[in-house]
């Protein structure tokens, strides 16, 4: 392999199973890829991408732009050529933010004076037309996503969504799909248009693949870019094209094989989580936290140590905090949004290092983006090395972990991703060693045929 040219591209993921996502997809495609966690960490030399994995999605949206600039900063100075945010392909965020005021901040920032919003995820049915998202069939806040717990998504116009949140100089303009569809030069030429009338902040419609490689095509160069990982992950077809890469610059993706006790832990409260948990249970044991009686003052903790030293190392387990969208609302309405999710994600946390740290734990499967912010955090983790993108949900990865002379095999996964089989197919494939060659021609990889729309 020649000498590697210096990092093109810098990306913030607003939590981290997106974030592994899209560094896993990046890394499926060839581009060396580097991936860390929080602001702390250094950013390593000698690769093309670099992914830093924030918790900022739910946090106070000045917060969230503190973290995200700093992020950005410390990926600019690395030599970044590009800033990507990363987000949900479901757009989550709420009226106030975060994705409206960290964009905008970040636009500021680095200056281009416009950037686009691709929150569309093609391959699992999660597309965007006439401005409006829809999962499937359904529009955005006709389908599950209205009950999240912690982002409802109630509004499907996401022009209307980032409008409401965009405080800055900028308006809001929508791409509209017959220039997508024209190509990345009608693109190009839209976004010059829009910039004339003072519309910076420009939402794609999105239907297709090719959608998403026409919209990586017409904005790699910009100083931003915003979306979900899909449309990333087309960004190194760009890259090729115009010569910042070349095909001896690729690599290919490669996992050690990592045995010992294995397990789940589940935070999400998504139909397909909870439909992933009941397919699991079948032939594993799972314990479900009462979340109810933790607020009580019951040793739920303690309960789940028991539960763990009775099956661990000889059985694959799970331990879960879901519950059905009447129970979370009860729970929500007693002691309000803000800590029953602390509550889920401080437990999770805990449990996590009473099973890696204390139980030997050495495969872990984590379900939920805010949940795998708490337990990464828990574990100390800095920097993940990440495996290659096999379809929705399935981005595994390593963890080195302070002090443990033994890596952690770990995938961080989206509630509403995945196969119903997934945890127990992953956690025994974390048992093999993985090479998978770059994917240079072909988009999505031919395996991404495990998840759907919810």
């Amino acid at each position: 392999m020649t000498a590697s040219p210096s990092l093109l591209f810098g990306a913030i993921a607003d939590d981290l199973t997106g974030g592994t996502e899209l560094a896993s997809m990046l890394v499926a495609r060839g581009i060396p890829t580097g991936c860390t966690v929080g602001l702390n960490a250094p950013i390593p030399s000698g690769n093309l991408a670099h992914v830093i994995l924030l918790k900022t999605r739910v946090i106070a949206a000045s917060d969230a732009v503190r973290q995200v600039l700093e992020a950005a900063d410390r990926l600019v100075e690395a030599g970044a050529r590009q800033i990507f945010f990363k987000y949900c392909a479901t757009f989550d965020s709420t009226p106030a933010g975060n994705i409206g005021p960290c964009a905008e901040a970040l636009l500021d920032r680095l200056g281009g004076g416009v950037t686009l919003f691709t929150p569309a995820l093609c391959e699992t049915g999660r597309t965007v037309y006439q401005g409006h998202m829809f999962g499937g069939a359904q529009l955005l806040g006709e389908s599950p996503k209205r009950f999240d717990p912690l982002t409802p998504m109630t509004d499907s116009n996401l022009v209307r969504v980032l409008q409401a949140q965009s405080k800055g100089k900028g308006k809001v303009g929508l791409v509209p799909y017959l220039i997508v569809d024209a190509g990345a030069e009608a693109i190009r030429s839209a976004i010059r248009e829009h910039c004339a009338r003072g519309e910076t902040l420009l939402v794609t419609d999105t239907i297709r693949e090719r959608d998403l490689a026409a919209i990586a095509e017409a904005t790699f160069d910009l100083p931003l870019m915003t979306g979900n990982s899909s449309v990333a992950a087309h960004l190194p077809q760009a890259w090729l094209a115009h010569g910042l890469v070349k095909e001896d610059d690729l690599v290919a993706a490669s996992l050690p094989a990592v045995e010992g006790p294995a397990a789940v832990l589940a935070g999400s409260v998504a139909d397909r989580t909870i439909e992933q948990l009941e397919r699991f249970a079948e032939n594993n044991p799972l314990l479900t936290i009462d979340l109810a009686s933790a607020f009580a003052g019951a040793d739920v903790m303690a309960e789940a140590r028991a539960f763990a030293e009775r099956h661990l190392p000889d059985t694959v387990i799970a331990i879960a905090t879901t519950a059905s969208q009447e129970t979370v609302e009860a729970l929500q309405q007693a002691h309000g949004r803000d800590a029953v999710a602390a509550k889920a994600e401080e437990l999770l946390a805990g449990i996590a290092q009473i099973l890696v740290r204390d139980l030997g734990v050495r495969r872990l499967v984590v379900a939920g983006g805010e949940t795998a912010g708490s337990v990464v955090k828990a574990l100390d983790i800095d920097r993940i090395a990440m495996g290659a993108y096999e379809g929705p949900g399935l981005s595994r990865a390593i963890a080195y972990l302070p002090g443990q002379p033994s890596p952690l095999a770990l995938m961080l996964k989206s509630g509403k991703l995945g196969g119903p089989d997934i945890f127990a197919d992953v956690l025994q494939d974390m048992t093999r060693p993985s090479t998978i060659a770059p994917a240079i021609d072909t988009w999505p990889p031919a395996k991404a045929t495990t998840g759907k729309a919810s």
